[in-house]
């Protein structure tokens, strides 16, 4: 099991604000709000920097897809609805399927 941290993170009083405004809302502790939306940013983060690296052409799909913790179909998806060009070459096939030979 993964031992859960305690990290203090200064934020800026609007920010706050809205961490309070949402906790409100909803009746629920500011901290559970900071851990949601923490998770939920670095969701965001880590398919933002596998679109980068698929776009620069370092990473395949299927490593962009598991970079970004989301199934491949979900990867594909992400491609089409941001307009990003499909770079996949039987190169990247065959890197994809290297674990299934």
């Amino acid at each position: 099991n993964i031992m859960d941290a305690t990290i203090a993170v200064r934020i800026g009083k609007e920010k706050l604000a809205e961490i309070k405004a949402i906790s409100k809302e909803e009746n629920r502790k500011n901290s559970e709000i900071l851990r949601e939306a923490l998770d939920l940013g670095l969701r965001e983060k880590k398919l933002a920097i596998a679109l980068e690296k698929y776009r620069r052409r370092e990473i395949s799909t299927g490593k962009a897809a598991e970079m970004a913790g989301i199934s491949l179909s979900r990867f594909l998806d992400v491609l089409r609805e941001k307009n990003v060009p499909f770079n996949y070459t039987v190169k990247d096939l065959m890197k994809d399927f290297e674990g299934f030979i």
